[in-house]
């Protein structure tokens, strides 16, 4: 029987397993009047904001196993998983840490080889864009 792929559902419980910091913050987040179920984009967001925050207090000690989560989403997920975790979280983390005036560099020294290939062409991109 063939493995079913990981969906946009699976990405924040993963993440939320690989950083057991993002919970608090999490729940709030969902307690939240004007949360909206099912916007993955916003809660990949969310989660790079808080990602942001664990890099600029140098507290990264959870950081090896969000972004093994990362390489699992991105080799196991369907198309849209992956999309969101390519151009919505690892894009967030980029622009969270230029608005903290961190060079989004730093995140290179977390990354796997697939979340590596998804930034570079983010960068390819974004640098066609200018």
């Amino acid at each position: 029987m063939p493995q079913l792929k990981v969906t946009e559902s699976n990405i924040l419980p993963a993440l939320l397993a690989a950083c057991p910091s993002f919970r608090q913050r999490w729940d709030e987040y969902v307690s939240d009047e004007i949360y909206e179920p099912n916007q993955v984009y916003v809660d990949v967001s969310e989660f790079a904001h808080h990602m942001c925050a664990l890099l600029q207090a140098d507290a990264v000690s959870e950081f090896s196993a969000v972004f093994a989560a990362v390489e699992y989403l991105l080799q196991e997920g369907d198309e849209e998983a992956r999309n969101a975790v390519a151009t919505g979280l690892l894009e967030d983390l980029y622009f969270d840490a230029e608005d903290a005036s961190i060079s989004p560099r730093v995140w290179r020294n977390y990354f796997g080889p697939r979340a590596t290939r998804a930034w570079e062409a983010y960068l390819v991109w974004a640098k066609k864009s200018d």
